[in-house]
């Protein structure tokens, strides 16, 4: 069953390699086949990845969208090191992230990312921001 996809207008969208952005009109379409979808709201920009926990999503974000995702394991320990320096108390969030990628599982991967990110928003607020 195809997967039927609705764009607000000026809505973007990543679907396999490719962003797209809708025009001025609300526009629906359907996709068939294995590839990896973001929706807009799921989208982190690389220059907005300005927060340990910001980082560590936009890695996974990258990961799954890569074709290979190995080569971006090295990047990803790396972030996940920083974070839990900087905020130890936020680890038990980490681990669902991990063990989600160690199941080759990176859409929730990436979900259990945006709930670090929040997280790290409530309890830090602007303070990273302002390092």
């Amino acid at each position: 069953m195809p997967l039927k996809i609705e764009l607000k207008p000026r809505e973007s969208i990543i679907i396999g390699d490719a962003l797209i952005t809708n025009d001025d009109e609300r526009t629906r379409f359907y996709i068939e086949g294995n590839v990896p979808i973001l929706r807009e709201k799921f989208i982190l920009r690389e220059d907005d990845a300005n927060t340990p926990s910001k980082r560590v999503y936009f890695i996974v974000q990258q990961m799954y969208l890569a074709k290979d995702s190995s080569k971006l394991d090295k990047f990803y320990i790396e972030y996940v090191r920083d974070l839990q320096q900087a905020a130890p108390s936020l680890k038990p969030l980490i681990d669902p992230i991990s063990e989600s990628i160690l199941k080759g599982n990176f859409y929730d991967a990436i979900k259990n990312a945006a709930a670090l990110v929040k997280k790290e928003d409530e309890v830090f607020g602007n303070l990273f921001n302002q390092l």
